[in-house]
């Protein structure tokens, strides 16, 4: 079960974005130390991820510029998110609509793409963890062919980090307990949403310590891309981010995706609350920081979406038994951080309702 609803479509040419709710958990830490994380719940966001904010900051900038007009085709590379809430803008504002995505993007996300009326091409998978290079070349093959082709670019658009500083990071620092958190975890894909909150959080809460939370075998932050055989969608990315530089985190957690599931089965488990695997990442990498400095009490994790249409998080993680399983070879730390989520509880009695 999770306790985050269906949101409802678009209607009309805006996503009807919205402040999203903060739900507190407890982790205990041992020594009668306890953290709480604060998760911004995104699943609540027209069509049910953060990716409605960046789609519709994405459309309004090219718009703006004369760039995209009626008539026009909108074409963008996605691992799922993205893909699904450009569909449906671009249903309502009357433009075509080409996704390229590849072969680990949940099959239900693009059953949705397809409903809102996209076509969506699947590129065939490239050893070396670099399928996303495929899918730009896709995308930059349609253009060349196609005139009224636009791109939305979410790897270098300045509306994409942009619409998180002013919408997604206010909304953190507004609704922050007693006006402050000692960190925030935000894991990275494009980037976009790290380099938006950081900037955003430098400017309003310069104390909070800032933690980026990338795959093993993505190059997001630097790193060198890998094969990832256990891939979540949307975390993680086969090129460096176009946005993140270093003055936007203090810490940088690299983790595997087997660990992040692991601990979306268990917060799932335990809270009622499912979220998508780099929400799970987030949480996971605040445990650890939160294990290892006492000075970290009150802590914030961007939750981009839920884990429902994730078969890898839904079907797996729990052995089949509702009990979350010890992912082999997990690093001892990470192992230990996992062991304290097991004792993760709601702290419903704080919760901050959404407000815009």
């Amino acid at each position: 079960m999770t306790d985050v609803a269906p949101a409802p479509e678009a209607t009309g040419r805006t996503a009807g974005l919205r402040g999203t709710p903060l739900r507190p958990v407890r982790v205990p830490l041992g020594g009668g130390r306890t953290a709480r994380i604060w998760l911004k719940l995104e699943a609540q966001q027209p069509f049910g991820s953060i990716k409605a904010r960046t789609a519709e900051a994405l459309l309004d900038h090219l718009e703006a510029a004369g760039a995209l007009r009626p008539g026009r085709r909108v074409v963008e590379s996605t691992s799922g998110n993205l893909g699904i809430a450009l569909a449906g803008l671009c249903a309502a504002r009357g433009y075509r609509c080409t996704l390229i995505v590849e072969p680990t993007t949940p099959g239900s996300s693009i059953d949705r793409m397809t409903a809102y009326g996209a076509e969506v091409v699947t590129v065939a998978e490239v050893p070396g963890g670099r399928t996303v290079d495929v899918r730009l070349d896709a995308v930059r093959q349609i253009l060349r062919r196609d005139g009224d082709a636009v791109w939305t670019n979410q790897y270098e658009s300045p509306a994409n980090p942009r619409v998180h500083t002013t919408r997604t990071a206010a909304e953190l620092v507004r609704d922050a307990p007693r006006g402050r958190f000692d960190a925030v975890a935000v894991a990275v894909s494009t980037g976009g949403t790290l380099a938006g909150v950081a900037e955003y959080f430098r400017d309003r809460l310069p104390d909070a310590r800032i933690i980026a939370v990338d795959a093993v075998g993505s190059a997001a932050l630097g790193g060198a891309p890998a094969d990832r055989p256990f891939k979540l969608a949307g975390f993680g990315s086969g090129r460096v981010s176009g946005f993140v530089r270093p003055c936007h985190f203090d810490h940088r957690a690299l983790l595997r995706d087997e660990d992040a599931a692991a601990a979306c089965a268990r917060i799932r488990r335990r809270t009622g609350i499912s979220l998508g695997g780099s929400a799970g990442a987030a949480v996971l990498a605040a445990t650890v920081h939160a294990a290892r400095d006492p000075a970290l009490r009150e802590l914030a994790c961007v939750c981009p979406d839920s884990g429902e249409k994730y078969a890898e998080l839904t079907d797996g993680g729990d052995g089949g038994d509702g009990v979350p399983g010890e992912p082999p070879g997990a690093p001892a730390e990470i192992s230990a951080a996992l062991a304290l989520l097991e004792g993760v509880c709601p702290d419903e009695a704080h919760d901050v309702p959404p407000a815009d």
